[in-house]
């Protein structure tokens, strides 16, 4: 009897020992995983075609993969929080994750507010109408409804499209998806929206076409708070994977040809990237 007693105890010391020797929080938002790697929460609308998607009840994608990837190399787990656009920088900045990681454009005012990743895609605006031709031109958009996901470089887009073509309803989505749906069934008429995004939808689901492209090509990263130092060891494993051809495999994996010369999947930034817009 009290060997069993004495056998309980000790093993509920160990126990409280093993317990007490590992960090709940290795940093803000990034929990100790069970197998002793620290574990990054990431924030990612997670229905971005290519990018970031459900496929079944595993997530996909060029960027899930590059960002899964560096961070394994960095030494940690990634556990994906699935949100909404509109709250990705909030939630970064509250600390309830530690990287925002969703086709987010380096833009100079993000950039100002939040560090980020060196590049690794590229890709600019455009707007898609139904392919019914009852809009053949950015004039014919005049009195329509317009809709944008809020808080995106889209969402931008359409604001200066309206100032010079408008006047216009913009009506703000929080997902493309309800986004494309109602340009299907003509609740909205028009939509702006991401390329290479754009040609996938046209491509799966017919009906559609590109009236217009943003002369403007942002590029795409991972955005971290204000001095993280999470960012530099990224990003160190983010130049490895370029030096190695992890990212040129990855992008003619999801993309189905090869990254052109010098572009961001296959760039390596001897300087940071700064945004001149």
């Amino acid at each position: 009897m009290h060997k069993k007693n004495f056998s309980m105890s000790l093993i509920s010391i160990l126990l409280v020992m093993a317990i007490g020797a590992m960090p709940l929080f290795a940093r803000g938002g990034q929990e100790a995983a069970v197998d002793g790697r620290p574990e990054v929460k990431v924030a990612s609308n997670v229905q971005i075609p290519l990018r970031i998607y459900f496929e079944g009840s595993d997530i996909k994608g060029y960027e899930y993969e590059i960002y899964s990837e560096a961070l394994n190399r960095a030494g940690y787990n990634t556990y994906v929080v699935d949100v909404a656009f509109a709250g990705i920088f909030a939630g970064l900045q509250a600390d309830k994750w530690s990287i925002a990681a969703s086709n987010v454009f380096i833009t100079s005012v993000r950039a100002e507010e939040m560090d980020f990743s060196d590049p690794y895609l590229e890709a600019s605006d455009v707007i898609m109408v139904r392919n019914d031709g009852s809009i053949n031109s950015l004039s014919d958009l005049r009195g329509k409804v317009v809709g944008t996901e809020v808080g995106t470089t889209q969402a931008a887009y359409a604001e200066s499209l309206n100032a010079q073509y408008g006047s216009f309803e913009i009506r703000g989505f929080e997902d493309i998806e309800t986004q494309i749906m109602d340009l299907e069934i003509g609740r909205i008429d028009a939509l702006t929206l991401g390329q290479p995004t754009a040609s996938v939808y046209i491509q799966e689901r017919g009906g559609f076409e590109i009236l217009a492209q943003s002369d403007n090509n942002f590029m795409i990263g991972a955005f971290f708070r204000k001095g993280d130092p999470l960012r530099d060891e990224f990003n160190a494993a983010l130049n490895e994977m370029k030096q190695d051809g992890t990212t040129a495999a990855l992008y003619r994996k999801y993309f189905g040809t090869d990254a052109p010369a010098g572009s961001a999947p296959v760039h390596i930034f001897e300087q940071p990237y700064v945004p001149q817009r």
